[in-house]
């Protein structure tokens, strides 16, 4: 297991390296390292930020080079979310993750509101940052409630034609999609910017007691009928702050198909 020596060695080293490195703006520490690691045991994510659009596969694979060269990794994969957005994830032999973005100064913004800068040439990541961090914020919580709303009924469906069928694993697979969503809802509200369900344990709010008990379930119609019916309940009431009528109808249309049907 890495210790937390290790952590600052593999960053310290990639800070030195990206720095010799022309058409590498800056390097950003995000995640649960952008307010100090969560614990011994969180991963490192890093992102650099490349001027051009043009080099950042280039780049990308001078850095991967570099990592090779002066550690012994067990795995690793890159993800192309776009030409020039990157995200290339290493496993290392002492069981550290990194998880090391590459973009261009074109396509950075603030994705989660905590980061910090390692170093920045001319002053203007932080900046952009800073521009985009207030749109993120104020659509985050809404654009995710439309999101959840627009296919959430299929999985309530689902639990209800799996529990029928007395696919009680297919049932219980389908209600772990809806509490998925709830946890996301909860943790944006509750401002943690740690990958939404790492976080759920540490929240001591009105919701948290109302979820552990939905997962208190036996493989058996009756438990699993009980608990989609808590889990329906306590989904809308983690959206449904603002009285929305449009979530009430949903809310009105999802609870009667539930009684209908069981």
């Amino acid at each position: 297991m890495f210790q937390i020596e290790d952590r600052k060695i593999v960053m310290e080293e990639i800070e030195n390296y990206t720095k010799l490195i022309q058409g590498i703006q800056g390097l950003l520490l995000v995640g649960s390292g952008a307010t100090g690691f969560r614990d011994r045991y969180s991963d490192l994510d890093l992102v650099v930020v490349v001027e051009e659009p043009q080099n950042v596969v280039h780049v990308n694979k001078q850095i991967k080079r570099f990592l090779q060269s002066k550690f012994s990794i067990l795995k690793e994969k890159t993800y192309h979310h776009e030409m020039d957005v990157l995200v290339s994830c290493f496993f290392f032999d002492n069981y550290l993750e990194l998880d090391l973005g590459v973009w261009s100064f074109e396509k950075i913004k603030a994705t989660k509101p905590n980061w910090a800068i390692i170093f920045d040439r001319d002053k203007m990541i932080s900046k952009k940052l800073n521009d985009t961090l207030d749109k993120t914020v104020h659509s985050e919580i809404d654009d995710a409630i439309n999101e959840s709303l627009s296919l959430i009924w299929q999985f309530f469906r689902g639990t209800v034609v799996a529990l029928k069928r007395e696919h009680f694993i297919k049932a219980l697979k389908d209600i772990d999609f809806i509490r998925n969503q709830m946890i996301e809802l909860i943790c944006l509200r509750n401002n943690i910017n740690y990958d939404y369900d790492k976080s759920i344990d540490d929240i001591d709010g009105r919701y948290y007691q109302r979820l552990q008990k939905t997962y208190e379930v036996k493989m058996d119609y009756n438990s699993i009928k009980n608990v989609i019916f808590d889990v329906m309940h306590l989904y809308f009431d983690v959206i449904n702050i603002n009285e929305d009528e449009s979530v009430e109808k949903n809310k009105i249309m999802i609870h009667t198909f539930l009684k209908d049907m069981l």
